[in-house]
């Protein structure tokens, strides 16, 4: 195969034109075949660029001789790629080179890991490995980028939040809380409330705060704290670090008592009661509504709570305080059939007649369903009563302007910010957590912090969950082919991924990486 300059006399005037030939034998015949016709040559940069296609066509045509084939093993390509273009995208990547150069790439990889795969034990240098991009690390690599990240924490989330600039008209706040197995030795893992219902274990505290669907801040808090605790600081800390001042926070009922309403009354808000509670309780099984009250699916109806010494801070009784009563019929409907499935398994269970407190220990968490009055044993037809009058409904409280069905429609944001935050819990709930220092625990967390950013992101982009996009682009794999002692690396086809990278706003790659 060689490259042939033919020429040709036009009135005169001479032209020159390339072509990739190569010479061949048919019939006992020789004769010149024509592979390419290249173009006209009218200067010496001409002959370089054919020169070149010349060697890329020499190139190619070995890899139709299959008997010089050695495919590799696969590595993982789309999540990492897709991820890699949005962080870039977005200014993520470019705040994370400034700070780990050379290693951003690794960097990258210990967070994609997490969003591929975040109930999984899998080990990250596994995962560098299986990843096209080819980076040898080490344990020591992992913890050095580890204790970097963790150190960069404020610069990092203050960046990013500069870069991406989400609307914070309203920040959405939750905690969870994470148990460890066996006993850790520090100052942050520690025995306290645990929102995982796993009594008996040492956990952490985590808070995240996400504006306009993303996450922009969090903290790791000691085991043993408690909710209001973490509001004052979350509250000082937008309000100072992030410049953040008229803002709505909305929290879920964890923050509707009256140690944490105390703190919202300074600011503005949307929450709900624990409805257990009195007043609340009462309010919520005796509001009547009517259709006027309907607004799409639910009914909705703005309520006065009588305020007293006992029952409400002082707050509350000069007014500022609204309280927004919402009906959900399907979601009561549901209360009500889970409700039925409960009794039928704690009747079975007094049927066999057991002691009270052998019974006590099989009821489990639904002890409360059964009332124990001396010797006898038999249902709380009390408390059902009062479980089936507080199916459906809740009690919105906020001290915020806004009209009582954007109060509600707000609120309903939030539960979907929970289904994320629930994201960031499974990232974090690999057991056992290896990292045993303070500090590699907190990197841990900020790695899944990082990852839910970055699944969001790509969430909101595509209308699709992150466990989706992740199982479609992880059918776009990189495939080293061997071919004499060559390595090409190529990826396959998928349309589903042209599509996902489409409505990412992502160049889909090339065909040869």
């Amino acid at each position: 195969m060689y490259l042939r300059i033919i020429t040709l006399n036009k009135a005169g005037i001479t032209y020159k034109y390339a072509q990739i030939v190569e010479h061949v034998v048919e019939n006992g015949k020789h004769r010149i075949r024509v592979i390419k016709h290249l173009g006209p040559v009218t200067s010496a940069s001409d002959l370089d660029k054919y020169n070149k296609m010349l060697a890329d066509e020499k190139a190619a045509s070995t890899i139709y001789d299959l008997n010089r084939f050695v495919l590799l093993e696969p590595k993982i390509f789309g999540p990492v790629y897709a991820s890699l273009e949005i962080a870039k995208k977005y200014g993520i990547y470019k705040i994370l080179r400034k700070i780990f150069g050379k290693d951003t790439d690794l960097m990258m990889l210990m967070i994609v890991s997490r969003l591929i795969d975040p109930s999984s034990d899998i080990r990250i240098l596994e995962f560098i490995r299986k990843s096209y991009l080819n980076i040898d690390a080490n344990k020591n690599m992992i913890y050095r980028s580890l204790d970097t990240l963790v150190s960069k924490k404020e610069e990092i989330e203050l960046g990013i939040f500069r870069a991406i600039r989400p609307d914070t008209s309203k920040v959405f706040y939750d905690l969870t809380s994470s148990y460890f197995e066996g006993t850790e030795n520090n100052d942050l893992v520690l025995f306290g409330y645990s929102r995982d219902k796993k009594r008996g274990k040492e956990q952490i505290v985590i808070a995240v705060v996400m504006a306009d669907g993303i996450p922009i801040y969090h903290e790791v808090y000691p085991g043993n704290t408690v909710d209001p605790s973490t509001l004052e600081n979350t509250i000082r800390v937008l309000k100072e670090k992030f410049q953040i001042k008229d803002v709505i926070f909305v929290e879920d009922r964890a923050f509707g008592r009256k140690p944490s309403l105390k703190i919202l009354d300074e600011n503005q808000y949307i929450t709900a009661a624990y409805r257990w509670d009195q007043p609340y309780r009462g309010v919520l099984m005796n509001t009547a509504v009517t259709e006027e009250d309907k607004v799409e699916d639910l009914y909705i109806k703005e309520v006065s709570i009588k305020a007293s010494n006992k029952d409400q801070p002082e707050e509350a009784k000069k007014g500022k305080r609204r309280y927004i009563f919402v009906y959900n019929p399907d979601r009561e409907k549901q209360d009500l059939e889970d409700l039925d499935i409960k009794i039928e398994a704690v009747e079975k269970i007094l049927t066999e007649r057991l002691g009270k407190e052998e019974t006590k220990n099989k009821l489990g968490n639904l002890r409360s369903l059964v009332s124990f009055k001396g010797n006898e044993i038999k249902l709380n037809e009390k408390k059902i009563k009062e479980i089936k009058g507080l199916a459906g409904r809740y009690l919105i409280i906020t001290n915020s302007s806004l009209g009582k069905e954007e109060a509600v429609k707000t609120y309903k944001d939030l539960w979907k910010i929970e289904r994320a935050f629930r994201t960031i819990k499974s990232f974090i709930e690999i057991r056992p957590i290896y990292h045993r220092k303070t500090e590699r625990i907190r990197a841990h967390v900020f790695i899944s912090v990082l990852s839910l950013l970055i699944g969001r992101i790509i969430e909101k982009k595509t209308g699709k969950s992150i466990s989706r996009v992740m199982d479609i682009l992880s059918g776009m794999e990189a495939i080293p082919v061997k071919i004499g002692d060559k390595i090409i690396t190529i990826r396959n086809e998928s349309e589903e991924c042209k599509e996902i990278l489409n409505d990412l706003d992502i160049k889909y790659p090339d065909r040869v990486l």
